[in-house]
């Protein structure tokens, strides 16, 4: 019988800065529920800033009480210099104060050393969308007459109509999927559940592509498929989100002059066209998944500066 691995050495304030950051991940994956996309970009930034002390902390195996609030500074100083977008700063150390944060909560370090670093405050942007009209052209776009074709129609169809994620359309289940509601189970961020109607549009080419996928199954080998997942590539593999990207983008692209738009632009579209609907907005939070409420207000803003355009264009004294 294999011995199970020994677990983790307690951090103390002298372990290593990559000690810190591989249990920090470890409890945000563990014990938060943090997806894997958002995981990787933790690693990516943590690990650029491990690499940034190296030639600063002339120590083997940099401690964490050794890094110091200037070095932190130093770090955003770079940054900015580099030319950085300010959002991009001001996420890279979000992730340092989260790092530090824990360690402090784990009684590692008395204080965050970078608690007290100021960056440049990112401009809001305002989430952009898309007019029905355009959403409309982009599910007509693929073919409904075979697989692949009805298949990313109810894509389209399941991110405007429920304003759902792009790693929650992955991960979803064909258990997830209550035909007689019109409803799908969905699992947010944090592992949060939560139940989404999908519009009846959606519902129809739902049924559509659930023919083909059953047609299709029936043509492979049943041992070799993901018979649970509920979007299938040719091979009844569950489909990669890197495919999603890939097929919603060219899709997208078509009906907006070739910008190059992502799969959560239907999310914000979704989101906008409620508000603007005047959904009330603790139920729009609900459908999207915030976990508060400030998340889904910037959709008003949203409303409120289309609504002032209009004004400007229309009325005789704007």
């Amino acid at each position: 019988m294999p011995m199970a691995a020994p677990p983790p050495a307690p951090l103390h304030a002298g372990s290593s800065i990559e000690q810190g950051i591989t249990l920090f991940l470890d409890y945000l994956e563990k014990e938060r529920n943090y997806a894997r996309h958002t995981l990787d970009a933790y690693r990516r930034d943590l690990q650029q800033f491990a690499r940034f002390l190296y030639p600063r902390i002339a120590q083997v195996g940099i401690p964490v009480n050794a890094v110091e609030r200037q070095v932190v500074q130093s770090f955003v100083e770079e940054l900015r210099t580099r030319g950085l977008r300010p959002n991009s700063v001001a996420r890279k150390l979000s992730a340092i104060r989260s790092l530090f944060r824990h360690l402090c909560r784990q009684r590692v370090l008395a204080d965050n050393p970078a608690s007290l670093v100021g960056t440049e405050r990112p401009a809001r942007q305002l989430p952009k969308f898309l007019p029905l009209s355009q959403v409309e052209e982009a599910i007509a776009l693929p073919p409904a007459a075979e697989f692949t074709g009805a298949r990313d129609r109810a894509i389209i169809e399941v991110f405007y109509g429920g304003g759902i994620r792009l790693s929650e359309l992955v991960a979803l289940n064909l258990s997830a999927l209550d035909l007689e509601e019109g409803t799908v189970r969905v699992l947010g961020k944090g592992r949060r559940e939560r139940i989404v109607p999908i519009g009846g549009p959606a519902l129809q080419t739902l049924k559509a592509y659930m023919q083909h996928r059953a047609a299709l199954l029936m043509e492979l080998d049943i041992t070799q498929v993901d018979a649970g997942a509920l979007f299938l590539n040719r091979k009844g593999r569950r489909l990669h989100r890197r495919t999603v990207q890939t097929n919603v983008k060219r899709y997208l692209r078509q009906v907006s002059g070739g910008q190059t738009l992502s799969p959560h632009l239907l999310r914000h579209t979704f989101a906008t066209h409620l508000v603007e609907a005047g959904a009330d907005l603790g139920a729009v939070k609900e459908l999207l998944g915030h976990a508060v409420l400030s998340s889904t207000q910037v959709y008003t803003q949203v409303s409120l500066e289309r609504l002032r355009r209009v004004y400007q264009q229309a009325h005789p004294r704007a």
